[in-house]
């Protein structure tokens, strides 16, 4: 692990954004060995967006394939093969999430996916708990301060943001995988994450938004928020 300051960071990012729930590190293990000997295993299987709110509430664990009890979840992040009723859209039609296996089929060839069995474990903590690297780093808050780590971003290059959304697989394919592969990316907790939060009596936020970072562009954000004009107007007298 480097030597940045991943507390610092969660302390600086919660002040800033007015935070509920601390960011999310999300490190994708390629191989067994690559697993902190200290860091439990999931104790029960668990979706994979029911995972990001678990780590949300202080927990830390990595989970392999057997763990991940959403076989979609588990083949966005390239940990198993897609499941058939997946592939062909059916999942998605008889979950009455489309209204034809054409669009069911959409949405699988719409989102982000990592290449079958090249993840062999995810592992979630709090970000300043995180015993590795982040690959990805996922929050929970209200749009007005995503806009604003949007924009931290993009401060020094301009340019623009463009974000992928659709109706299943946000926590999966959209916050994880597309971060994953360079793109922050904001979002919405899909139905499904929701249903999955509420089985350990826990939700995601009606009035927030999800927002994934690639793991490389945490400094730059955390750095950045601090020298927007408007956002130090906000802070005021605090300094970052």
């Amino acid at each position: 692990m480097s030597k940045i300051d991943y507390a610092k960071m969660q302390s600086e990012l919660t002040k800033i954004l007015n935070l509920k729930f601390p960011p999310v590190a999300v490190a994708l293990i390629r191989k067994e060995g690559d697993i902190p000997k200290d860091v439990a295993e999931l104790d029960k299987p668990m979706f994979y967006c029911g995972m990001i709110k678990y780590a949300m509430l202080g927990n830390t664990f990595y989970a392999k394939e057997n763990k991940h009890s959403c076989r979609r979840g588990a083949a966005a992040l390239g940990m198993i093969e897609i499941p058939e009723d997946e592939r062909t859209g059916e999942f998605y039609l008889n979950k009455e999430s489309c209204s034809s296996l054409r669009a069911a089929v959409r949405f699988v060839l719409e989102s982000p996916s990592l290449e079958p069995r090249s993840v062999y474990a995810t592992l979630l903590s709090p970000l300043e708990k995180t015993p590795v690297d982040p690959d990805v780093v996922i929050m929970e808050m209200i749009p007005r301060r995503a806009f604003e780590v949007m924009h931290a971003s993009i401060f020094d290059i301009g340019g623009k943001v463009e974000s992928w959304m659709s109706a299943p697989r946000q926590l999966c394919g959209a916050s994880t995988v597309r971060p994953y592969l360079g793109k922050l990316n904001i979002t919405f907790a899909c139905e499904f994450a929701r249903m999955a939060a509420k089985a350990f009596g826990a939700k995601y936020m009606d009035e927030g938004v999800i927002l994934g970072i690639p793991g490389e562009l945490l400094q730059t954000v955390v750095e950045n928020l601090g020298r927007i004009g408007y956002v130090r107007k906000r802070l005021g007298t605090i300094t970052v």
